[in-house]
This record gives C-alpha cells, sequence and structure tokens, in this order.
C-alpha cells in the first residue's frame, strides 16, 4: 500500500470518529467515548475508548492518528508512534502520507470535501 492510499484509508475513519465526537458531544455522553481505530487497514473495525478531551488532543494535529497497538504496522513506513498509550497508540504519518493527511483533515482550512468538487 503506498503512503498515499495508507493517508487516504486513515482519514476515512478519522472522519467518522469526527461525527462520533460531534454526537458525543451533542448528547453528552460518556466519559470514555468509543472511537473507531485510525489505522491504514480498511477492514479493521477495532474501538479505542478514551476521554473526549484526549482525542480533541490528538487532534490538534492534523497527521496524528489513534491506533490499537500493533495496528501502526498497516502503514508500513509511512508513520511512525509519538505515544503509547493504555490500550492504543498515537501515531504520525511521516513524509507524502502526512501531506494528504493534512490535506484531509476536515479541521484544516484547505480541506474540501469531494461533495464541493
Amino acid at each position: 500500500m503506498d503512503a498515499e492510499q495508507v493517508a487516504r484509508n486513515d482519514a476515512i475513519f478519522r472522519e467518522a470518529n469526527e461525527r462520533i465526537e460531534r454526537a458525543a458531544v451533542k448528547f453528552a455522553g460518556p466519559d470514555l467515548v468509543p472511537f473507531i481505530c485510525e489505522c491504514a487497514e480498511p477492514s479493521c473495525r477495532d474501538v479505542i475508548r478514551l476521554p473526549l478531551a484526549e482525542y480533541e488532543r490528538v487532534r490538534e494535529h492534523s497527521t496524528w492518528f489513534v491506533v490499537t497497538p500493533g495496528h501502526e504496522a498497516s502503514a508500513g513506513s509511512s508513520a511512525e508512534i509519538v505515544e503509547t498509550k493504555d490500550g492504543y497508540h498515537v501515531v504520525e504519518k511521516i513524509g507524502r502520507a502526512a501531506e494528504v493527511a493534512a490535506e484531509l483533515d476536515p479541521r484544516s482550512s484547505h480541506w474540501t470535501s469531494a461533495r464541493d468538487g
């Protein structure tokens, strides 16, 4: 899998987690919110539970993603572990994968969805 595809797969899961976060905030969700593993493996459906504040801290970086331990390997050389936490890792995309991840970040000022054309 090339770096661009790795980043695109991760971005799909990140976008889903953005919707999960909005729902948790809207409905005053539980202390630990179930987020989807943001690894590069398209078939992954692992759930990572973490506080909203922790998800927000990770999301401050457009190239950081939360993954189940061991799932960082699906990104190959396109990611490095930057933090090891209880139950998940935070990985940072590097090189071309980092560029694509930043471009696809829905919180980025230059991001446009495919619907925007």
